[in-house]
Parts: structure tokens; C-alpha cells; sequence
């Protein structure tokens, strides 16, 4: 099964890493790391500028449905970002490890 990452912003730290917890110990990520960013962009005709923060998921592609649900159900933003990168490549024990940690 296809390995992909997936990548939420939040306005928070802590609701990123709410997020994170939630969905490993629901195994449907194996991992989640929490990045603090800085995005620009178009919302509501006018330009914005904020600080947010980035979960980044490691799971397959099965479990990104169920991903998106929880998300959906739980994100505080209107239009939450909620995007999947395929891994193409990596070492195959942790391809392996992510296999193994996620509910199929």
C-alpha cells in the first residue's frame, strides 16, 4: 500500500498536537510532526499573513478518508488545509514501520 504524507495547518500548537494524538492513537497515522510556519495567502479578496502550524502525518493513501472525516469534524477553520504528498521513496524498514502502525 501506497505511503503519503499529509499535511494540516492549525492555528495553534496545541490543537496540531491534539490532532497529531488523536489520529495516531486512532491509527489511522503512524506518526505526526508539528512545524510552527508562516503562511501567506488570499482569503476573502484580501491578502493575509499568519502564523500557523503544520501537522505533517506519515500513513497510506487507505487511510486518508478517515484522515479528511476527523479533520473535517474537529478543525476549527472554515476551509481547513488538508493535503497528500505520495512518498516516493525512502528507507523500506521505515516504509515498513508506518505499514505496520496504521489500521488497514
Amino acid at each position: 500500500m501506497p505511503a503519503i504524507e499529509v499535511q494540516i495547518t492549525y492555528p495553534s500548537d496545541a490543537e496540531a498536537r491534539q490532532a497529531a494524538s488523536r489520529l495516531v492513537e486512532g491509527r489511522l497515522a503512524a506518526c505526526g510532526q508539528v512545524a510552527q510556519i508562516a503562511s501567506v495567502y488570499r482569503w476573502q479578496d484580501r491578502i493575509e499573513t499568519e502564523g500557523e502550524f503544520l501537522l505533517t502525518l506519515k500513513t497510506l493513501d487507505t487511510c486518508l478518508p478517515g484522515i479528511e472525516r476527523h479533520v473535517r469534524e474537529n478543525h476549527p477553520y472554515d476551509v481547513p488545509q488538508i493535503t497528500a504528498l505520495p512518498i516516493v521513496g525512502g528507507a523500506q524498514d521505515y516504509l515498513d514501520w508506518i505499514a505496520d502502525e496504521v489500521a488497514t
